[in-house]
């Protein structure tokens, strides 16, 4: 997995609906740009930069936890409260599996999403998975500011937090494709060099 601080695409199937099945828009030496995955923890800002790409590439942006709440017709949190986290890790990976196939997207993944071995295989099959990360006191300091995060509703919230944190990043390396280290950086510098990184990594993509 390539690390940065600072092609073909897949045709769209006839079967996916309009909501999804918009062209890619931006091109490099002939070749439409392919899908690009943002993986990564909680606070990470993959929703923001992915919208930020998004306009960047000309590529649709979306989101799997934004996809689940149309769905279902509830937030996250009380999905969680309701159903429980392996009935919401369900609906990821039914969404996940409806994004086979779909072409000229961002998309913006669940932190916990790579918890399951079939995500990651399908998030690899979907484009090049980048995995956006920052210093841990940053991440938290970020994500203190939403108090509806279903999994740090606990008596401490930064031993959980630091505790959920360690047990996945060696999961996110082996899913991702690259990193990107967004400490110290605004959304839109984090965009540009995730960026970066996608053309590097589908340069040698195709020369391997």
């Amino acid at each position: 997995m390539r690390e940065r601080r600072r092609g073909r695409q897949a045709k769209c199937p006839a079967a996916v609906s309009e909501k999804t099945r918009l062209p890619a828009a931006f091109c490099e030496f002939g070749r439409v740009l392919r899908n690009i995955v943002l993986v990564g923890f909680m606070g990470c800002g993959k929703s923001s930069v992915g919208r930020r790409l998004a306009g960047l590439t000309g590529h649709r942006f979306l989101d799997t936890d934004e996809l689940i709440v149309e769905k279902c017709g509830q937030p996250i949190s009380e999905i969680f409260a309701t159903k429980g986290e392996a009935a919401f890790r369900d609906l990821e990976t039914a969404e996940l599996r409806e994004l086979r196939g779909v072409c000229g997207i961002i998309l913006a993944t669940g932190g916990g999403i790579v918890l399951r071995e079939e995500n990651q295989a399908i998030l690899r099959e979907l484009g090049a998975v980048a995995w956006l990360d920052a210093s841990p006191d940053l991440l938290f300091e970020r994500v203190s500011r939403n108090q509806k995060r279903p999994l740090l509703q606990t008596e401490n919230p930064r031993r959980t937090f630091d505790a959920l944190l360690e047990s996945r990043r060696s999961i996110y390396e082996s899913a991702a494709d690259f990193r990107v280290d967004s400490t110290g950086l605004g959304h839109d510098e984090t965009a540009q060099l995730v960026l970066e990184e996608c053309r590097r990594f589908e340069a040698g993509r195709i020369r391997g």
